[in-house]
């Protein structure tokens, strides 16, 4: 443990947090790759003093996830002092993190063994039993998906495997939706990319990444990492919504996609997530709770446990968060990640600095799950690895098989009753 919080400490010391601000007009002019400027705006950020938790109600019956042994030794090289590069000939410098590092590179020492890998014709994404298990082996495929007023509702979003909630300049937030084992008739509206989106999906085994595209820094940047690239910017299936609105429209229909990679291009998606099941119950660590609060910088998600749903159902910006279908977001568990920013060197058309979400390396965190919260460390060695989700002690904490959404946060940001 004394390891792991020296580690973090490093960690957060090396990185820096950009400020944000701005309205939805900041958010709507960072149309698809405009960020062009450099900026030293850049400031500090310290992760908020854990509180003590109330006594727990877990089942005493079922016992608790074990590390199924002890977890890997790895070739650890920290990430020293991180200097500005060139990337382009004539573009600014980029000054982030992530796209300075090889995919494969631990920057710190592992804390429990990955999740094991799927029974047959279990979702490796979900824990669910796939309605389809010929689908076991194609890509995921990892979406960005807009996520304001203007581009809401989105397709299918209840049925992806995995959602990320990522902040983005102007301190609005953008989905990665992660889609799998079901296959939408339509993902949308897609949107453009962000070095943070590497630390994203290259955990996912060469997925296919939807985007429709980025500043010619982010995209050169992004294109270095391995996944099948059949974004907006190289592919031409993609459609324009009439009944959207301009920036807001674009969508793409994923079993063309994969169609596309069907010869052999990206790999199936490995295990991301301990599940539980009748015999393994949660922590003792694990409290109830009912609410739960995320303050990005200009916009709140709240989520509320609805038993009877077996989720957590999610509001945003005051109103229930629902897709194109009017079904309702309802995870099973949410997991929020508090993560360190950096600028990239960068500001928006507006005046925002573009900024990055540095999820690798190690840091606090929350497991909500069954009426739960469990506080977690949670553990990204390198960028492909999946990361883990552990107590302080380095037990992984086992999640209700289903739906899941990863909060990417600023620390201290996570409220919950």
């Amino acid at each position: 443990m004394r390891n792991r919080t020296l580690l973090t400490i490093l960690v957060c010391a090396l990185l820096t947090t950009a400020c944000g601000g701005g309205g939805d007009d900041a958010e709507d002019a960072n149309a698809d790759g405009e960020a062009t400027t450099t900026t030293a705006a850049t400031g500090g950020e310290e992760p908020a003093d854990s509180e003590s938790a109330p006594t727990s109600t877990v089942d005493p019956g079922l016992a608790p996830p074990t590390t199924r042994g002890p977890a890997p030794e790895l070739d650890v090289d920290p990430v020293g002092e991180v200097g500005p590069i060139g990337v382009l000939s004539g573009e600014p410098a980029y000054r982030g993190v992530l796209g300075q590092l090889d995919a494969d590179r631990n920057i710190v020492p592992a804390a429990a063994l990955p999740p094991a890998d799927a029974d047959a014709g279990v979702a490796p994404l979900t824990g669910l039993a796939l309605a389809d298990p010929t689908v076991a082996d194609r890509p995921a495929i990892v979406a960005k998906i807009d996520n304001t007023d203007r581009g809401r509702p989105q397709e299918a979003l209840s049925q992806a495997d995995i959602v990320f909630e990522t902040e983005i300049e102007g301190g609005f937030t953008r989905l990665v939706g992660v889609w799998h084992s079901q296959t939408p008739e339509i993902l949308g509206p897609v949107r453009s990319g962000r070095t943070t989106d590497i630390g994203v999906f290259s955990s996912f085994n060469t997925p296919i990444f939807v985007w429709s595209g980025a500043n010619r820094v982010h995209r050169a940047l992004i294109r270095r990492y391995e996944m099948v690239d059949l974004g907006a910017a190289t592919r031409s299936e993609y459609e324009r919504a009439a009944d959207r609105p301009g920036t807001y429209d674009l969508m793409t229909d994923p079993s063309v996609l994969w169609d596309i990679a069907d010869g052999g291009d990206g790999g199936a998606p490995p295990t991301h997530f301990e599940y539980r099941d009748d015999t393994i119950g949660l922590p003792a660590t694990a409290t109830p709770v009912n609410a739960i609060r995320i303050d990005y910088a200009s916009v709140g998600i709240d989520w509320a446990w609805d038993a009877a749903a077996g989720g957590f159902a999610r509001t945003q910006g005051g109103t229930p968060h629902v897709d194109a279908g009017d079904v309702q977001v309802v995870a099973a568990n949410v997991v929020v990640a508090e993560v360190n920013r950096t600028s990239t060197g960068m500001v928006d058309t507006v005046g925002s600095p573009v900024t990055e979400q540095v999820f690798v390396g190690s840091g606090r965190g929350y497991v909500f799950t069954d009426g739960h919260v469990v506080e977690v460390v949670w553990t990204k060695p390198s960028l492909s690895s999946v990361p883990t989700w552990t107590t302080p002690d380095g037990v992984p904490v086992a999640l209700m098989p289903g739906q899941t959404w990863v909060e990417l946060t600023p620390p201290g940001s996570t409220s919950f009753s």
